[in-house]
């Protein structure tokens, strides 16, 4: 830190700053600043980026109504403390200011910090070696601030009053730690819904109702996320003992000043700096960690699982342990006999893991595109539950508290003793027999989960009714309309109570069962209304666009797209971006756009495929759907599952959906006629071309606004 910050700085905050702070689109902030003439006044910066006092801003949002005094002023209080960052490295800011939080609450929560005193940093740090006299949790972080920084303990004075209290004011900073640009800070950083599903699956709580203490232990603590999330569960009742290791040593000391502030007495909690758990505190009856992050390119899959079994040998009879890890190793679908797949299975085998949930996407904030899965593990040998376990997927779907609520109810109620499997029907979780995914190994998931076998034999009753229903609904409007409107093939289902075959899409393609091919990526400038290719991209197969509207000339694909390959008809378009669609290219001799791919269905799969069959199965489930905050759909192309039908099944299917296509195809060309007559009506109407007559008839007259005065008719 510089002698420039010898003064508190006045906080600014800028006008994107402002909208997120009151909640507010952007240019709402720009209309206020024009409209209302009592709004601050730009106190910095430019025409172009303005910024104003930070404290003006909040004074006029809570006096105009637009915001909550004690919504806002938290906010405001971490906005100027994260401001420093630049002239106080972010790293050593969050040390001082955790640290005189952590310092204010053992000393005395409800006295300020050094609140009066003419020296304030020498009496904090005189009250530091009276509370942390072996350098425990923060004598050598205060003990680090400038002597310049005078006015630090009472900005944190104020987030503490803001926030109504030490450990709230504490995970107002973990929420924000981003804002100081500290990567060690977050980059292991999970969501809080995550972090609540974590805890709750421990069995930290059931654990906790039986003994007087239990140990809670995270071998990679970083900052120490999921064992604060098991701290908040277990509540001031319990009396648990938090061990942990963690190599970097500033986050050893924050994790210890985290649980500190949560209640957790110096005495019991062991977090050790560097790789290895204390011994001494006994076995673990709870762990919870996550894997350490590799990048997908280096990630070793094997090495994943290894990482996983070094936790699960340390889980006896009674206790348990929830791994966070990427879900390609986890729950993806590994090849066949590969050594990653042996691995996993030799895992499920040995009766450690309990359940395993499929995770949507945007969970570990810094790398929104790491797509992750968890392991619940405990010791099943002499259970009755020994040879099962759990699978849910919860990958097309945001966390809501909602869907951690319903996990943990299938999860925990499964476990109890005395449970009956047909006395309680799960939300998201099916029981699987081990046996059924290791000998030889399979994709752990394969779809929404299966319904029982009196649920599929209801279910198949309904959607029977259903489907005849529609058919005789179609086959009335049919009989009114005209004969182009045929009959709709609603008689080859019938009801069944047999569960039916999937496979991948990878798995097929890897064993050219069907084809897949990438999409191009043209030169917006090459693409126009005028040329012999069509281009096929993702307006076009979500039905956005129509086909032919873009087209690219026939030399300039030939001498810029060499490698380009064009479809071929009975191509079928798949597209995961912006949504999930997939189009039949029936003419082929088209441009499929990136990010648009093709699935190819070889000559000699024509009785396993066709393309309408395709097409109709391959998002039949919605798991392709992308929630919000994940970058990526909750199942990618290649891990889809595609219905395996037998071929006089599959020709079933064909003629039913070649009548469902014939319908709907007259039906569209209804529905456009329509949408034509609509718009050219209030196009005549606006422009005075068109007026109704008498009867409520249109009519039409000359147009005033033309020079022609000719009658349009």
């Amino acid at each position: 830190m510089t002698e420039e910050l010898a003064e508190a700085p006045a906080p600014l905050i800028s006008m994107p700053e402002i909208a997120e702070l009151a909640h507010v689109q952007r240019p709402v902030v720009t209309t206020w600043r024009r409209r209302h003439k009592d709004f601050p006044k730009q106190a910095s910066g430019d025409v172009t980026h303005p910024l104003f006092s930070a404290r003006e801003v909040t004074d006029w949002l809570i006096v105009t109504g637009r915001a909550e005094r004690d919504e806002i002023e938290p906010e405001i209080s971490l906005h100027t403390l994260a401001a420093l960052v630049g002239q106080y490295p972010g790293r050593d800011l969050v040390a001082a200011i955790t640290a005189l939080i952590c310092l204010r609450y053992v000393a005395d929560e409800n006295e300020p910090l050094a609140d009066g005193a003419d020296d304030v940093l020498a009496t904090l740090r005189e009250r530091a070696a009276t509370n942390d006299p072996d350098d425990h949790l923060f004598l050598s972080e205060i003990r680090a601030i400038p002597d310049t920084a005078t006015w630090l303990p009472g900005l944190v004075n104020e987030l503490i009053e803001a926030a109504w209290g030490c450990s709230k004011a504490f995970e107002k900073v973990m929420v924000a730690r981003h804002r100081f640009c500290a990567g060690a800070l977050f980059t292991n950083a999970v969501s809080p819904d995550l972090a609540r599903l974590i805890a709750e699956v421990s069995g930290a709580r059931e654990l906790a109702r039986r003994t007087d203490s239990i140990i809670i232990t995270d071998p990679a603590a970083s900052v120490g996320d999921l064992l604060t999330a098991v701290a908040d569960i277990l509540g001031i009742d319990h009396e648990p003992i938090f061990t942990g290791a963690e190599a970097d040593s500033v986050l050893a000391r924050l994790v210890r000043r985290r649980l500190t502030v949560h209640g957790i007495p110096a005495g019991d909690m062991d977090i050790r700096v560097g790789a290895d758990l204390p011994d001494e505190t006994g076995d673990p009856d709870v762990i919870v960690t996550q894997t350490p992050y590799q990048s997908g390119e280096d990630r070793e899959l094997t090495w994943v699982l290894d990482q996983v079994g070094d936790v699960g040998v340390r889980v006896t009879a009674g206790r348990f342990a929830v791994v966070l890890g990427p879900s390609a190793a986890l729950a993806g679908d590994l090849p066949q006999f590969s050594a990653a797949a042996r691995a996993r299975a030799d895992l499920l085998k040995a009766d450690m893991v309990e359940a395993i949930i499929k995770l949507p996407g945007g969970l570990v904030p810094f790398r929104p595109g790491y797509e992750t899965a968890l392991w619940v593990m405990t010791q099943a040998r002499g259970s009755q539950w020994r040879g099962w376990v759990l699978l849910a997927d919860v990958s097309d779907r945001p966390l809501t508290a909602d869907v951690v609520r319903d996990l943990v109810e299938d999860i925990v109620t499964w476990r109890r003793d005395g449970y009956v499997p047909t006395a309680h029907r799960r939300v998201f979780c099916v029981q699987a027999e081990v046996s059924s995914l290791v000998d030889p190994p399979r994709p752990l998931f394969t779809g929404r989960k299966p319904l029982s076998v009196r649920g599929r034999k209801a279910d198949a009753d309904e959607q029977v009714r259903l489907v005849t229903q529609y058919g005789a609904d179609l086959d009335r409007l049919a009989a009114t309309a005209t004969a182009a409107r045929g009959h709709v093939a609603t008689e080859v289902l019938s009801a069944s109570d047999r569960p039916s075959m999937a496979d991948s899409v990878g798995a097929l393609v890897r064993r050219k069962r069907l084809v897949l091919r990438k999409g191009t990526r043209l030169v917006l400038s090459d693409v126009g209304g005028e040329g012999k290719h069509v281009v096929l991209g993702a307006d076009e197969v979500l039905g956005c666009r129509r086909r032919g509207e873009r087209r690219v000339d026939f030399e300039v694909f030939a001498s810029r797209y060499a490698q380009a390959r064009l479809t071929e008809p009975g191509d079928v378009l798949v597209t995961l971006t912006p949504r999930p669609g997939a189009m039949i290219d029936w003419d082929g001799y088209a441009i499929a756009e990136f990010p648009v791919r093709i699935l190819r269905i070889p000559a000699a799969e024509a009785e396993q495929f066709t393309p309408r069959v395709l097409r109709a199965v391959l998002f039949g489930d919605g798991s392709a759907v992308r929630v919000e905050g994940a970058i990526r759909a909750g199942r990618s192309l290649e891990d889809q599952r595609l219905l395996l039908l037998s071929p006089a099944e599959v020709r079933a299917y064909d003629t039913l959906l070649t009548s469902l296509d014939e319908r709907m195809s007259v039906a569209q060309r209804e529905i456009d006629l329509l949408d034509e007559f609509h718009r050219t009506a209030v196009s005549g109407l606006i422009n005075g071309t068109l007026t109704f007559g008498l009867g409520a008839v249109p009519v039409v007259r000359p147009s005033v606004y033309r020079q022609s005065h000719r009658t349009v008719d």
